[in-house]
């Protein structure tokens, strides 16, 4: 369904740019500086593969690159997992408050940038998942360093997806040559929008 303000995915309310709440923030100074100023369809990639392979009910979740957060608070609603985002630019998590708020649904939030992610923090989590976070060249090189810290962390699996820019691909390739349980999923999505790209996936 979709509405001037707001459209609906994957049982998620997501608001549109025109929408009161988002142009109010806007006002109010909170302007993604990163990337962060809209919902990234690669999101919808993660969603999809979840719909058939669903994570366990009690898995706590981290979303890396948050942005608005819908991928964690889709995680929460369909498997009431507990979820946690974080993002290298603050002004995006009131973004996520507000999605939050509008779905009923619970996620927290923080600012953090990868290389903040210790593995004490990540052992507080058994998944990690982000969508669209490697369209630098070294966000490659810190989410391959991030990989190996969620390891010893005893995260269980981590989840990028991205419409296959060089440097995902890159990452994609460096962790098949050098990880023990990877796999690449190349996902095609019409609905709710043409989307298309991969989710790597990296088990431990």
């Amino acid at each position: 369904m979709v509405t001037k303000t707001h459209r609906q995915a994957f049982g998620l309310k997501i608001l549109n740019a025109n929408h009161p709440r988002i142009r109010q923030l806007k006002r109010d100074g909170k302007v993604a500086e990163i990337h962060g100023n809209k919902f990234w369809n690669s999101s919808y990639l993660i969603m999809d593969y979840l719909k058939k392979n669903p994570l366990p009910k009690r898995s706590r979740v981290l979303e890396i690159g948050c942005g608005w957060g819908l991928l964690g608070l889709y995680c929460a609603k369909q498997f009431g997992n507990k979820v946690h985002g974080i993002d290298a630019d603050e002004n995006v998590l009131p973004y996520l408050d507000l999605h939050a708020e509008m779905n009923r649904l619970k996620m927290s939030g923080e600012k953090k940038t990868f290389k903040q992610l210790t593995v004490n923090y990540l052992s507080n989590f058994d998944v990690v998942m982000g969508a669209d976070i490697c369209f630098w060249d070294e966000m490659g090189h810190e989410l391959y360093n991030l990989m190996g810290r969620a390891k010893k962390a005893g995260v269980k699996q981590i989840m990028v997806s991205d419409p296959c820019r060089p440097p995902f691909s890159e990452l994609a390739v460096k962790c098949d040559e050098n990880l023990d349980d990877v796999e690449l999923v190349e996902k095609f999505l019409k609905r709710p929008v043409n989307a298309s790209g991969e989710i790597l996936i990296v088990r431990h």
